[in-house]
């Protein structure tokens, strides 16, 4: 197999380490997402969007994740529904060519929630890596910022936190936005906070 990715030799060194765990990406299909970056340069004829690059690199990890997680990746959104065992990226084509809804919030304790609901067994087992892919602030269902409540379940509700880690990727160029996950990767174990 000839893999079209290029990693770190750090990044590539902990790989092995996900052999037979249970890989979900929760992908934020919020309005924001539709926000032009501001940070790329090239031959654009229109600047992509924060969505235009979650789909780049949503497509990497299940590249990754695929050697590792023989029954697929698991692909939950904010605001649809989720695709399962997902092997390979042209599988959500259809879905990514969908931008999102102007007005969606970012309701992302619910959608957590629901993974660990789902993911019970694989909680139990200790083999369930989340990977967590947003451009800001989570909101309830009605788009009413709840910072504090994702923290809560990220240090109350996540049990064992050493049995699910979770990265968090953030899809944004505005750092302003971020910065509470900046402080939490340094303050909630088993919490890493990557930029794409």
């Amino acid at each position: 197999m000839i893999l079209l990715v290029l990693v770190s030799d750090f990044f590539a060194s902990k790989l092995p380490g996900l052999y037979g765990y249970e890989i979900v990406v929760i992908c934020d299909d919020s309005g924001s997402m539709n926000t032009e970056l501001s940070d790329v340069s090239g031959p654009y004829t229109k600047p992509p969007t924060r969505w235009d690059e979650l789909k780049q690199t949503v497509s990497v990890v299940i590249t990754l994740a695929n050697i590792f997680d023989r029954n697929g990746v698991d692909i939950y959104f904010l605001n649809r529904k989720p695709v399962f065992n997902v092997r390979n990226s042209k599988d959500l084509i259809s879905i990514f060519a969908i931008p999102p809804e102007e007005y969606h919030p970012t309701p992302i304790a619910r959608v957590l929630r629901k993974v660990f609901q789902d993911k019970k067994k694989e909680i139990e087992e200790g083999t369930l890596l989340i990977l967590l892919a947003t451009d800001g602030e989570p909101t309830d269902d009605y788009g009413n910022v709840k910072i504090d409540q994702l923290r809560r379940i990220l240090e109350k509700e996540r049990k064992p936190p050493k049995q699910v880690p979770i990265s968090i990727i953030a899809c944004t160029d505005d750092k302003a936005s971020m910065v509470y996950l900046n402080n939490w990767d340094k303050e909630i174990p088993n919490l890493d906070v990557v930029d794409d």
